[in-house]
């Protein structure tokens, strides 16, 4: 049985684990001032990942004028927060990462086609790992302490990222879109699969007695457990906009639960 093995973002720094929630709205709670710069690079961060899976959600369902609108919501948040960051390399990659999304052409069946595809991952992988590595810089600048399972929500955040862009781009393959090649190393999505079950499985035991994490992460293995299969199974079924709407709800949650712990 053929397996999509794709190459979206996955590197090393995509599984290096960091502290710092950032919210995709406004942060509920005010950071301390040694933590303020990695949130708001890890802030930029999440809207890059939700402006991309929002791309691939408007390719894969007909072009979905509401997921356009999400993805141009999202853009235009992170200009805001990219003034903040206020680095110019982060701006310029930011500024590719919008043409990208928003000149991508498509197939006669209405899909994003492979050039397209391949230059947004690439343009998104950039971006990203230049602010994971600000934000390790920002972090040994201000002597911010990592905390490994705090850490792990947020990988988490970035593993179910990667698993919903890479089955959306399995699902334009399937409706009729060009075969994805992909570029560079490659994984496969059930393996992430079983990584973010694994991941869930610790991170409910070590929040266990804190009432509010508890409580998330019972809400986020509820939604996980009706779509893991569909990850796992990917190549036996196709339902697009189910995981689209899942990812939505486990993301977010997973960033609410990380915010609550934010220093």
């Amino acid at each position: 049985m053929r397996r999509l093995l794709i190459a979206f973002l996955i590197c090393p720094l995509h599984f290096a684990l960091l502290a710092g929630s950032p919210a995709v709205a406004a942060p509920a709670t005010a950071a301390s001032p040694q933590s303020q710069g990695i949130h708001t690079l890890q802030h930029l961060e999440t809207l890059s990942y939700k402006a991309a899976t929002a791309f691939y959600l408007y390719s894969v369902l007909n072009r979905d004028p509401q997921q356009y609108k999400k993805m141009q919501s999202l853009l235009g948040t992170g200009d805001a927060v990219v003034q903040q960051v206020g680095r110019s390399n982060v701006a310029t990659q930011w500024g590719m990462l919008k043409r990208r999304l928003t000149t991508a052409t498509f197939t006669e069946e209405g899909v994003a086609d492979n050039a397209s595809i391949n230059a947004i991952d690439a343009a998104l992988n950039t971006l990203t790992q230049t602010l994971r590595t600000l934000s390790t810089e920002e972090r040994a600048a201000n002597n911010v302490a990592p905390d490994k399972m705090a850490d792990m929500l947020y990988d988490q955040y970035v593993l179910m990222q990667v698993m919903t862009s890479a089955y959306l781009r399995k699902s334009a393959d399937y409706f009729g879109g060009a075969i994805v090649a992909s570029q560079g190393p490659q994984v496969e999505i059930d393996q992430l699969a079983h990584k973010f079950s694994s991941q869930l499985e610790q991170l409910s035991r070590h929040y266990q007695r804190n009432a509010q994490i508890s409580a998330t992460l019972k809400e986020i293995t509820t939604k996980w457990v009706f779509v893991r299969n569909s990850f796992i199974n990917f190549n036996q079924d196709n339902v697009p906009f189910i995981v689209g709407r899942y990812n939505e709800q486990i993301t977010d949650k997973l960033l609410e639960a990380y915010e609550k712990l934010r220093p």
